[in-house]
């Protein structure tokens, strides 16, 4: 996904003075460092296709304007992690503006123009995620959407700024927003499809807690979940063999804890969950590809190690279970 905006002040290799300690630069993004005699700015962003992941660190001097160009229509999510006030974006040809709180996230549309951006003295840390709203599923913006009337907006006057009253997941945006930091400023090739699976966790969110300002989530409930999502994640994972108690050090809690959390909302202990999740995967894997290549796939290192778990609880061995599947599914094709 090709970056759209850019400021409109000088471009630095390097500030003449620092002026402040900011933060050290991620080896796999682009960074761009923009300075004048009031502000030094640096813009690092890493391309995911479908998201823009950018981070924008400025010291502010004295307040003044900080110009911005658009060279297309964009969808952004920002969350501003420090800032002395709010920051306010208005659009240089109207009186068309609008305000990032400090310390909150929103979610705004920004078309193609050019704008001027008040700060104040002091330092700024904001965190962005440009988005391609194509990929954001449809009934994100059903009617009973917060969304809804954000869409509806934009499709009315596509040359005005709109943005949500406040991005409804404070917290939880925080959560994930370190997880980009800690992650995916470091590029991977698979990393595209964890970060577009956080943005539809991100709206998901957000479509939950709309119109409560914004009510109690049980942290217990909120961890047990998590847990279940880390789970889920590794199996999808190809010739990955997940260790449990691995959760521990990734959540830095004891692995009896999580035990506990996930059977007192799910019902299930969390190997009973990674079994269920491993049989789904094998049963799959089997339509397509060898037992021994499907006991790669599910983390098996040993056929007869993927052979006895399968049969212990399919009741049948894997090479058994894939010649009925394949001998229905012929004889389904030939009907």
């Amino acid at each position: 996904m090709l970056k759209t905006f850019y400021f409109t002040i000088p471009q630095v290799d390097l500030f003449s003075r620092y002026q402040h300690d900011f933060q050290p630069l991620y080896p796999d993004t682009t960074t761009v460092r923009y300075e004048t005699d009031k502000i030094q700015l640096t813009d690092t962003y890493l391309d995911y296709h479908s998201v823009l992941i950018y981070r924008m660190e400025a010291y502010v001097s004295e307040s003044c304007n900080l110009p911005l160009k658009t060279e297309k229509s964009d969808f952004h999510l920002l969350y501003t992690m420090s800032a002395p006030r709010s920051i306010i974006i208005q659009n240089r040809d109207n009186e068309d503006q609008i305000t990032l709180p400090s310390s909150s996230g929103t979610y705004i549309y920004v078309p193609k123009g050019k704008y001027d951006i008040h700060v104040h003295h002091g330092h700024y840390d904001v965190f962005g995620l440009l988005i391609d709203v194509g990929f954001i599923r449809a009934d994100i913006f059903s009617s009973s959407s917060f969304l809804h009337e954000f869409r509806a907006a934009r499709q009315r006057d596509k040359k005005k700024l709109y943005q949500t009253p406040i991005w409804p997941i404070k917290e939880m945006t925080r959560f994930q927003i370190q997880r980009l930091e800690e992650i995916f400023f470091h590029y991977q090739p698979d990393h595209e499809y964890e970060v577009i699976k956080i943005m539809y966790t991100l709206f998901e969110i957000a479509k939950q807690k709309q119109f409560r300002m914004y009510s109690y989530v049980d942290p217990s409930e909120d961890l047990a979940r998590r847990v279940r999502i880390a789970i889920a994640d590794q199996v999808n994972q190809e010739f990955s063999n997940l260790s449990l108690s691995s959760l521990s050090l990734r959540f830095d809690l004891s692995h009896k804890r999580l035990i506990a959390v996930h059977k007192q909302y799910f019902k299930q202990t969390l190997l009973q969950y990674l079994q269920h999740l491993l049989i789904i995967k094998a049963k799959e894997k089997l339509t397509l590809y060898t037992v021994s290549e499907t006991a790669m796939y599910c983390g098996y290192s040993e056929v007869s190690s993927f052979s006895d778990f399968f049969f212990k609880k399919v009741g049948m061995r894997p090479s058994t279970y894939q010649r009925k599947i394949l001998k229905r599914k012929k004889r389904s094709e030939e009907q």
